[in-house]
């Protein structure tokens, strides 16, 4: 793997490590000497020697330099980049222990309401590998790749076992060179398979061929639980924030439900469609000046990372009997709820690994409003 000269390298020690879980970054924890440090590529159970890199807040980070002790979950990671590529957390052990990992962390999150490992539905990927419809890579002089944040490199990743077949050829013409006469010092790239086309844009932005998800197959597993759960809770109206161009709704639209839809850029279009900003404190006035007396009986709520600080104000307001809410991050997800001064119920919970490999993965929630 080649990558650029590093920086001059700041003192570093090495620290003797017992794995005691893994936390929600993917990240082993080890409590040995009193001190907490987390060691990426690590499994609960190992122990050996890492070399720590960073301090912060209290708590150290390492980068693993010998295992004494295995886990009988470590496997060989199917891609030759995993030890320093920080694109996957989970290739070292079996998927059925990284659905584990998944589960425990949105269990630890969920636990404030009574949550337990029995209540998470864990929905699977069918495929671990080969999967993701879009990819990033930095570049800087002759180097593209993923950018290492430990040691602030451009690490090359030409056998990435990530990326979906028809990525490929796409990706394979980059490392045999060329781009870097058009391309000077450093920026990004982003290769996206969408529509049966593959694009290649420099320096724009993510998704810059419109929004997906990054998991097609899952995408639609994901739409067919979304509409059973509308279907099992009887919606006749839906409000859709965050909506996109109806990814999550359609198949509830297709069949006749009537619905809203609101988000940020034009999205969906129509009639039905408002292009509001959900962020702006004015956005949930004007859209009730704008829509009148609608009542909605379910709101489908789909945010971003940041998540919905403004949940409480939108329920208060909607007034729905249910919400379903699909998260990408449950620590927003848990914040947004602990946010609702309202008595709700949680009725379905599932975990829908929508990016194998690595610790982020979807959470669908249902929450009956009391």
């Amino acid at each position: 793997m080649k990558r650029r000269p590093a920086r001059p390298a700041t003192k570093r020690r090495d620290v003797d490590f017992a794995i005691d879980h893994v936390d929600p970054l993917g990240q082993g924890v080890s409590k040995q000497g009193g001190s907490v440090t987390f060691i990426a590529g690590t499994l609960p159970g190992e122990r050996g020697v890492a070399t720590v890199y960073k301090h912060a807040k209290g708590v150290q980070f390492a980068r693993l330099q010998r295992l004494d002790t295995r886990s009988e979950n470590r496997v060989t990671p199917e891609c030759p980049h995993f030890e320093r590529c920080p694109g996957c957390q989970f290739l070292h052990t079996t998927y059925a222990s990284e659905l584990g990992f998944k589960q425990a962390t949105l269990e630890r999150c969920l636990a404030p309401f009574g949550v337990g490992r029995d209540d998470i539905e864990v929905v699977p990927a069918p495929r671990r590998l080969g999967y993701r419809n879009r990819v990033q890579l930095h570049y800087r002089h002759r180097y593209i790749g993923m950018l290492d944040t430990v040691s602030n490199e451009v690490l090359e990743v030409p056998g990435c076992r990530i990326i979906r077949p028809e990525l490929q050829a796409a990706f394979d013409r980059l490392y045999e060179g060329g781009w870097q006469q058009e391309h000077a010092g450093h920026g990004h790239c982003e290769l996206y398979f969408r529509s049966n086309d593959v694009s290649v844009s420099w320096h724009g932005d993510y998704a810059h061929g419109g929004f997906t998800q990054v998991y097609e197959e899952m995408n639609r597993v994901l739409q067919g639980r979304v509409n059973d759960q509308l279907e099992k809770l009887g919606t006749r109206r839906l409000l859709d924030l965050f909506a996109g161009n109806g990814n999550l709704s359609g198949a509830y639209a297709a069949a006749g439900g009537e619905r809203v839809m609101i988000d940020n850029g034009a999205g969906a279009g129509g009639e039905n469609f408002y292009p509001m900003d959900l962020y702006a404190d004015q956005t949930l006035p004007n859209f009730i000046r704008r829509a009148g007396a609608v009542a909605f009986d379910t709101l489908l709520i789909d945010p971003p990372r940041r998540g919905f600080p403004a949940l409480d104000r939108w329920v208060k307001r909607i007034d729905p009997r249910y919400v379903i809410y699909v998260s990408c991050n449950p620590a927003g997800l848990v914040r947004d709820l602990r946010g609702l001064n309202m008595r709700f119920s949680l009725v379905t919970i599932q975990l829908l690994d929508l990016f194998p490999a690595t610790y982020h993965f979807e959470t669908l929630v249902v929450l009956k409003m009391r």
